[in-house]
């Protein structure tokens, strides 16, 4: 087999236009040095519809985006994460057509379960792309085999679908768009669903979706990275928005080459300067941070005493939204407000189960578990103090 080289970078989202975007020449000539690029295409494009309000902010990027990232050697695009649909079928439909052949991830249920084969240089590669159980877009009813959306991660069709896919291309590599945002560790559900992909016979899993970087580790010789972070990822209007999270402005990204038959990656860090460049980071720090955030992965203390503690912010911070609204204290004329909708809605007779947040929080597999860790952690507590 001759040399293949692949480059996976994270999220990519830009509301203003990238017009102001620069790529380092040293980023992009390692980008363009590669036969395959791959990157989250994680907003889609605003179409030209009414669409009704509703409480969730509606994410949109500029339309350029797609010829920007183009431009930069970007040939393969997936659309498999929780935004895919915040502007509906017609939003998908516009990102799909301005992306053209090189998206995939997402689309009809056949579509989105299929996986994307590109043969270079005689080597057959395919790539699945999947998502958590999104707010809307995802099929996470098996039941439901109509419309449009993004394979579900936990579908255990995905199984077989590896399985399949071995039979017909060289190297496989999951997508998934999963895991708990702005957390530098994944989920236990998360290592556990990630080497199971290796295990049915994927060559390696790529993910996004934390914003942030996370971990990564060998196993049974193959690569699991838990989180590129952001490549880009600016969903406001202006170019001077500042995250409260700072490592949102740090990225990873992975040249995998595959030489001979066997499989070998560099990790490259990226970050985001001032929403309007995009450059590699060869600062200690940054290197220091990797090491610790991988050594949470190869020693079960250390992870088990930073992964608590993770649980115990979450639980009282105000990062997630729905464990913070089941965990936060909530002050006095909140309390009060509870209390009239409570008996509001007894007296009008409606069923409590008509609650987004809790819809939300039981469809969400990883928020549904950190919630149910902090739990477990708090009672653990509680019971040695006794």
């Amino acid at each position: 087999m001759n040399d293949v080289k692949i480059f996976f970078a994270g999220d990519f989202c830009s509301k203003p236009s990238t017009s102001k975007i620069t790529v380092s020449d040293e980023l992009k000539n390692l980008i363009q040095s590669c036969d395959l690029k791959v990157v989250n295409f994680e907003v889609p494009l605003k179409p030209e519809v009414k669409l009704p309000p509703q409480g969730r902010e509606r994410f949109f990027q500029n339309d350029d985006a797609p010829d920007f990232l183009r431009g930069l050697g970007f040939n393969l695009f997936s659309q498999a994460n929780n935004h895919a649909f915040d502007w509906e079928d017609e939003g998908f439909k516009k990102t799909k057509t301005a992306l053209g052949d090189a998206a995939f991830g997402a689309g009809t249920y056949e579509e989105a379960y299929r996986v994307k084969i590109v043969e270079v240089q005689g080597v057959k590669i395919g790539f699945l792309a999947l998502s958590f159980a999104a707010y809307t877009g995802v099929f996470d009813d098996v039941t439901k085999l109509d419309g449009l959306g993004c394979a579900y991660i936990n579908d255990l069709r995905v199984n077989h679908d590896i399985m399949e896919a071995k039979k017909v291309v060289d190297y496989l590599f999951i997508l998934p768009h999963d895991g708990i945002e702005y957390i530098d560790v994944p989920m236990p559900e998360t290592i556990a669903r990630y080497r199971d992909f290796i295990d049915y016979g994927a060559d390696g899993v790529i993910a996004a979706h934390p914003h942030c970087p996370q971990g990564w580790e060998e196993y049974k010789g193959k690569p699991i990275f838990y989180s590129l972070g952001n490549f880009l990822f600016n969903s406001k209007a202006t170019y001077d928005f500042r995250a409260s999270n700072p490592h949102w402005y740090e990225g990873l990204c992975v040249v995998l080459d595959i030489a001979d038959g066997k499989l070998s990656w560099e990790v490259v860090n990226t970050k985001n300067v001032d929403n309007i460049g995009i450059e590699i980071d060869h600062t200690m720090e940054r290197n220091k941070h990797n090491e610790q955030i991988c050594r949470y992965l190869s020693n079960k203390e250390e992870y088990h005493t930073y992964f608590k503690k993770v649980c115990k912010q979450l639980g009282l911070g105000k990062e997630m939204q729905i464990v913070d609204k089941t965990f936060h204290p909530n002050s006095l004329s909140q309390c009060t407000l509870l209390v009239i909708k409570h008996w509001y809605n007894k007296i009008r007779k409606r069923d409590f189960t008509n609650d987004d947040v809790l819809r939300c929080l039981l469809l969400n597999d990883q928020r549904r578990n950190i919630l149910l860790h902090s739990i477990r952690f708090q009672q653990a507590g509680k019971q040695n103090k006794k």
